[in-house]
Order: structure tokens, then sequence, then C-alpha cells
């Protein structure tokens, strides 16, 4: 298996300390840079910390970054 980096947008430090601490799957999308479906695969996986509300899921933000470093250094790591 070859791990691909995935496409992320970046986004300023500003927008990122300015984001609720709860995110909508779509807010989290917009942050990350990550699509909906990933987002949504994070979800369902566990990958991220998430609380219901009604039927919408949220997202921990923090949680969120966490991932997104996590995944950086595991890419740095495979590159060497």
């Amino acid at each position: 298996m070859v791990l691909q980096s995935m496409p992320v947008r970046i986004t300023s430090p500003v927008v990122w300390l300015e984001a609720p601490e709860w995110l909508t799957p779509e807010e989290a999308a917009y942050l990350s840079g990550y699509d909906l479906e990933t987002i949504h695969w994070m979800i369902q996986d566990g990958a991220v910390d998430t609380r219901q509300d009604g039927e919408v899921w949220l997202i921990e933000k923090e949680s969120l970054l966490e991932f997104r470093e996590a995944l950086s250094d595991v890419l740095r790591w495979y590159r060497g």
C-alpha cells in the first residue's frame, strides 16, 4: 500500500482560533481541507472526537487538528 498525501487547504491559525470548539462536518471540511466524505469516514471510524446534537454529529476542533498533525507526521516518516 502506498500512502498518498491528501490535498489539504491551508487555513490560517487565526481562522482555526476563531472557529467554534465543536464543528459541523461542513465546518470541519472547510477548516481541514478534507472533503466531506473523508470527514464522515473520520466520524464513523472514531478518528476524531465527536458528539451528537440532535441529528447532527459535531467534531471537536482540537481532535481534528490532532488528526491532521498525526497524519502529517506519518507521511513525513514514510517519505523519509
